[in-house]
């Protein structure tokens, strides 16, 4: 029982009918993508004498993603989320023989907020981390639930609270926020 020649040709448009529809039906649009944002360096002043840290080092993050959005043509955005949050202290707090490590921190939140007045979007926790430890670098636990796209859209406020201890000597880090855009 063999095919003939039109059997075949025949078998194989069924074929290319089912990878265009499969095609179709999961849509035409662009996929997923991610946006990575740096965190410019930054110095929490250290000090000889043991302190509680009162206000933490704020975390200047820009969600000001529409720039990069727009270069890749996608339409419509369905949502924003943060897909992962990390700081890394750098050598430039560091003389020779000095190590420095994330120990001085017991905990720190990142929310984000609408930069627009009588905006009806609540101040939101997007980000935490607890009880570092001696590491140099801290991956935060990102609450990726949270659809950042409206607060893109208002303009958005990124802050961060915390507590600890005042490092005995500065300690400089910087870090990246990486974002994934989802269009429709």
């Amino acid at each position: 029982m063999g095919l003939t020649a039109g059997g075949a040709y025949h078998g194989r448009m069924r074929c290319l009918r089912l990878i265009l529809v499969t095609i179709v039906a999961t849509g035409c649009g662009i996929a997923d993508f991610d946006v990575v944002q740096p965190i410019p360096e930054q110095q929490v002043q250290g000090s000889g004498i043991p302190a509680p840290l009162a206000v933490l080092f704020p975390l200047p993050l820009d969600l000001d993603l529409s720039a990069q959005i727009e270069k890749q043509t996608t339409g419509p955005i369905d949502s924003v989320t943060l897909t992962s949050l990390a700081l890394t202290i750098t050598d430039t707090a560091q003389p020779s023989g000095d190590t420095d490590d994330w120990s001085f921190v017991d905990e720190i939140r990142v929310f984000v907020k609408s930069s627009k007045a009588g905006t009806a979007l609540p101040r939101v926790e997007i980000a935490s981390t607890v009880a570092p430890g001696a590491v140099t670098t801290i991956d935060f636990t990102v609450n990726d639930d949270v659809n950042l796209q409206p607060y893109v859209s208002e303009g958005s406020v990124v802050e961060s609270s915390g507590s600890g201890r005042i490092p005995t000597d500065n300690v400089s880090y910087d870090g990246t926020g990486v974002f994934t855009v989802h269009p429709l």
